[in-house]
């Protein structure tokens, strides 16, 4: 058999051709499979590059929230009357450092970052911490001893001299019995003070609230990572090995002891404390992934060609017989002669055709459809180049004047919201009349395909670049098209044009122009109207209300729980972009991304919100820039999201408060007795700033913090005088009064009679 297929010139020629056929697309997959590798190879090198800018960003805002604490600490008004005192007598400053004290409890609740921190005051030898304060600063470095700083380097470096700003590296401190590895930042006071230090802030940072976030780093890309500054000293690091770099003092740069090239060095630098971050990263790590691709793509190659020539060998047999027995029918002289086998076929195509009258009507039926594809294909851009674009229209028959042209947009106005059988048939009626309409205006000179449920694209072409006269012919055709639907059939369209093309590929991007100058958000109310794009028009469009201070208020009414507040801005964004500007897409997109980044921005600063809530609503951002845009529909899933966050956040301040109120109750109840009870004291107790307490109260309660203590007083004051005999003088002492006068005077203030008169008519009544 096999010496019958090498005397067949037809079987060689077919399996040629399938051996062409399967070795070229493997060609071309070692091609891309080689491209894809160094891609691979590129995208893990940047994907190490964004995971340690990430790090840094994430270390900047951690840095950032510690200058922000230590400037709140500089602006204490106990502070800083501290500071400027004259005559810093015992007597003076005591009661100072014991306010100072208090009012720096809060702080080491808010973050964990500046849990450990004091100030040290220069001119009075003192450290005052949230915990206690040190009139002899060696009591202090007793319980928290850095181990390579003496306490002499300690006053004199870190507590007394000047520093702005400055960070010490990761020390091993012993706080009390635990040894922790502690980061120092130190700033002195106040800010505006020049090489003279009055007071240092200091804070005792742990290095894990850093070094955890470089652990990341190092674990993934079996490597290392640290933090030097422009001195070039490392202030934290992670899995770090001092043989792995060398520093170089001139340069003030490290780089890698790598004599085998096994790791490579990536650096990014702080914007904000010029930190430099370094990762150094294995090679062999990167290309794990490389390796198994490498497997992969060989052994499906190996299956692919094995595969692919046992059904090359079948096919071309099986192909090869049948021609040879056509040729064999057909009247050739010599099949050995004949170069290609299929050159019979091209030859008689045309008298196939002309010979068969079914066919050619067949073909003349199809034509219409196949030239609607090619307008398709042409005005949404499938069409890469001119000669392509010129085949096809030639192909097609298509009655193109010439290259030059306008691409337009009628788009239909209605009131429809979804979509269904009726409002598809209403549709596909709409559009019919209006391509009737444009081939009686345009007397057949015009070109149309329908894009979508609501749009019917049309293309004028000209001969050669059209002029004034015609371009404003034009424009009076399309206000005739407008008048004419509007009058004849009460159908309303918006039409938008874009700038003329001059060669058949930019028709695309002349329907694309069309599109922008369409208006968005289309009403029934509005009129009926001809848009043209113009660059200049589309500039002006890009212009879209959402200020930063707009932004800012709009987050800030979020964080407060505001709803009403919220819904006002919000239907102040949709009122300015919509109703006092032309929408258009683009802008559109545009604001519904600002928003979604607002929303991003206050689920990054409530971290305290359910974890399901916050999912749900990143699925719903997700899916909203993932469709297509359908701006109102868009825009009041948006709102709803806020609203719901801002009502989230309403909901547990309003716990929150509840919580203080009860607990504020309780302690009055219980104390008071006390004459001495003060705003003062009942915050210590409830661990609640005393400048917000009585706001609390009354904003929650309805009442003054100070009338509630009268009325549980006299409450209890109007028990006693009901159920026991005591003295006037004992009961007032004991309802926290410090005299009987005080006691009477608020009494009949409250009720009207004296404690006395009020016993004799509650024993009149029960008798």
């Amino acid at each position: 058999m096999f010496h019958y297929f090498e005397k067949v010139r037809i079987y060689r020629t077919i399996l040629l051709s399938y051996v062409l056929i399967l070795v070229i697309p493997l060609i071309s997959s070692f091609i891309i499979y080689q491209i894809s590798i160094h891609k691979i190879k590129e995208n893990a090198t940047e994907n190490s590059k964004n995971l340690l800018n990430q790090t840094k960003d994430t270390i900047d805002r951690k840095n950032e929230e510690l200058e922000n604490f230590v400037y709140q600490l500089s602006i204490n008004q106990d502070i800083n009357q501290l500071i400027y005192r004259k005559g810093k007598t015992t007597s003076n400053y005591v009661y100072d450092i014991y306010k100072i004290k208090n009012s720096m409890k809060p702080y080491g609740y808010t973050n964990t970052l500046f849990q450990d921190f004091y100030i040290y005051f220069n001119e009075i030898d003192t450290i005052v911490s949230p915990k206690s304060s040190y009139v002899r600063p060696k009591d202090f470095y007793n319980n928290h001893v850095y181990q390579d700083i003496r306490y002499e380097d300690w006053m004199e470096n870190i507590n007394k001299g000047y520093h702005a700003r400055q960070y010490l590296p990761s020390t091993k401190v012993q706080i009390m019995k635990s040894t922790k590895s502690i980061i120092t930042y130190i700033q002195s006071i106040p800010l505006d003070t020049k090489k003279k230090s009055q007071a240092n802030i200091v804070v005792m940072m742990n290095e894990e609230e850093i070094g955890g976030l470089l652990n990341r780093i190092s674990s993934q890309y079996d490597g290392a990572s640290f933090i030097h500054d422009v001195d070039g000293n490392i202030i934290v690091s992670d899995n770090m090995d001092a043989s792995m770099v060398s520093f170089n003092q001139s340069t003030k740069k490290y780089s890698i002891k790598d004599n085998k090239k096994k790791y490579i060095m990536i650096e990014s630098k702080s914007d904000n404390n010029k930190w430099m971050y370094v990762a150094i990263i294995s090679k062999d790590k990167l290309a794990e992934d490389v390796m198994y691709i490498q497997t992969v793509n060989f052994t499906i190659a190996l299956i692919t060609i094995i595969v692919g020539l046992c059904i090359a060998i079948y096919f071309s047999y099986k192909h090869s017989i049948p021609l040879n027995r056509l040729l064999g029918i057909m009247s050739i002289p010599e099949t050995r002669t004949v170069k290609d086998p299929y050159d019979f076929i091209h030859s008689n195509v045309e008298d196939i055709i002309a010979n068969n009258d079914h066919l050619k009507g067949q073909i003349q039926d199809q034509l219409p459809i196949l030239q609607d594809s090619i307008i398709r294909k042409l005005v949404t851009g499938e069409i890469s180049s001119s000669r392509d674009a010129m085949a096809l229209i030639e192909q097609a028959n298509i009655p193109l004047k010439g290259a030059f042209g306008y691409v337009g947009i009628a788009q239909i106005i209605h009131i429809f919201h979804t979509v269904d059988k009726d409002m598809l048939n209403e549709m596909n009626v709409a559009q019919l009349v209006i391509q009737n309409e444009l081939n009686d205006i345009f007397q057949g000179a015009v070109l149309y395909c329908n894009l979508g449920i609501d749009q019917v694209v049309f293309l004028m072409s000209y001969y050669k670049k059209p002029s004034f006269q015609e371009e404003r012919k034009l424009e009076e055709s399309l206000h005739l098209l407008l008048n004419r639907l509007e009058d004849k059939y009460s159908l309303k369209v918006n039409i938008g044009t874009g700038k003329k093309f001059e060669q058949f590929i930019d028709i695309h991007q002349s329907y694309e122009e069309a599109k922008l100058s369409l208006p968005l958000i289309q009403s029934m109310d509005d009129t009926a109207s001809v848009y043209t794009y113009t660059d200049q028009s589309y500039d002006e469009k890009m212009d879209f209300y959402y200020p930063i201070e707009f932004e800012l208020r709009l987050m800030n009414a979020v964080m407060n729980g505001n709803t009403d507040e919220v819904r006002e801005l919000l239907d102040k964004v949709y009122v300015e972009n919509v109703k006092e500007r032309m929408l258009t897409q683009q802008i559109g997109c545009q604001i519904l991304a600002s928003l979604n980044g607002t929303i991003m921005r206050l689920l990054s600063k409530n971290t305290q919100l359910k974890k399901i809530t916050v999912d749900e609503i990143l699925e719903h951002i997700e899916k909203i820039k993932s469709k297509k845009i359908e701006f109102e529909k868009d825009m009041r899933l948006i709102s709803g999201m806020m609203m719901e966050i801002t009502q989230l956040i309403h909901e547990k301040k309003i716990v929150g408060s509840q919580r203080i109120i009860y607990k504020i109750k309780e302690v009055v109840k219980n104390t008071a007795s006390d004459p001495n009870l003060s705003l003062y004291k009942i915050s210590e107790m409830v661990d609640f700033p005393e400048k917000m307490l009585p706001v609390i109260f009354k904003e929650h309660t309805g009442v003054n913090i100070s009338d509630f203590i009268e009325d549980v007083r006299l409450n209890f004051a109007k028990s006693k005088l009901i159920q026991t005999d005591d003295a006037i003088v004992d009961i007032a002492l004991h309802s926290g009064y410090n005299s009987a006068h005080s006691f009477r005077r608020a009494f009949k203030r409250n009720t009207g009679v004296s404690p006395s008169e009020y016993r004799k008519m509650m024993n009149k009544e029960s008798e």
